[in-house]
């Protein structure tokens, strides 16, 4: 049977643009250093040890105004949370590294490059860093802002709904936290290969159906040992999250890329996680 935010605010701020761009799947061409406004000089400075930071990389800073932009929360008291992002020459697809994970204690970094896809980035490295812990959820706010100051077009609608993503799936993970079979890399290798067959099917058809959005997140769910674990609520989430991936901009302006990103992400997944996705499998059958 078929069942089926952070304070950090760095991330959420890197990708937003506004609605009236043209929004596709962008790139930068430099490295960019964001971060948290409310660091002192010495938790600037161990910030950008931490992410190894050049003297001469092109910075800019992400406040608790422009997470409120990009993500609707305007109940965060400062900003820590940094980024770095790093243009890839010849490797595609986007990769993220979260180099203080014990101050990160809730997104992990399927979850920031899922939504990173969502929102329409592509082909970069990502590197996330906070001087202390916070839960992640607003760590692409600073990602929105430099995508936007460097006059990249991604679209609001594909960003809100990126971090809705980011959110929703966070919570999936901890609600199932210590779940028999269940892990939060089989969960983002399914979104992930969900959003690779939507984007088939979008080139195929510019309009999805609902019903071939529900087949194609029951199968992937099956496929990754996750249909009899997860709720039909939480199941019904993922549905939401993928009618939204399939009616975004950054998916019908350039379905092709975004099948790419999608493809890498599984890819990346299965390579650092082939032996959790196996077990999964092997409890759900």
């Amino acid at each position: 049977m078929y069942k089926k935010w952070m304070t950090s605010g760095l991330v959420a701020a890197m990708l937003l643009v506004p609605t009236a761009g043209v929004a596709s799947a962008e790139e930068l061409k430099e490295d960019i250093f964001v971060h948290g406004a409310d660091l002192n000089q010495s938790q600037l400075n161990e910030t950008k040890s931490k992410l190894n930071v050049k003297d001469n990389t092109k910075t800019y800073n992400v406040t608790t105004s422009d997470v409120a932009k990009y993500t609707g929360n305007q109940n965060l008291a400062y900003i820590h949370s940094s980024v770095t992002i790093h243009p890839k020459s010849f490797r595609k697809g986007i990769s993220v590294e979260i180099t203080t994970p014990e101050n990160i204690t809730k997104v992990t970094k399927a979850q920031y490059t899922n939504a990173a896809i969502t929102a329409g980035i592509q082909n970069a490295d990502i590197k996330i860093a906070s001087v202390d812990q916070v839960t992640g959820e607003g760590a692409l706010s600073g990602i929105y802002k430099a995508y936007e100051a460097e006059g990249h077009t991604l679209d609001m609608n594909d960003i809100q709904n990126s971090q809705s993503e980011l959110n929703q799936l966070s919570n999936i993970s901890q609600q199932n936290q210590g779940q028999n079979g269940y892990s939060d890399e089989a969960l983002n290798h399914a979104v992930a290969d969900m959003k690779r067959e939507i984007a088939q099917e979008v080139q195929k058809n510019q309009n999805v159906s609902n019903t071939t959005i529900t087949n194609i997140v029951n199968t992937h769910l099956e496929n990754n040992g996750l249909i009899n674990i997860l709720s039909d609520n939480q199941i019904n989430q993922i549905i939401n999250i993928m009618n939204n991936v399939a009616n975004s901009k950054a998916i019908t302006e350039d379905p092709k890329a975004f099948e790419q990103q999608a493809k890498d992400l599984t890819e990346q997944i299965k390579k650092s996680s082939g032996d959790l996705l196996e077990k999964a499998k092997s409890l759900d059958s």
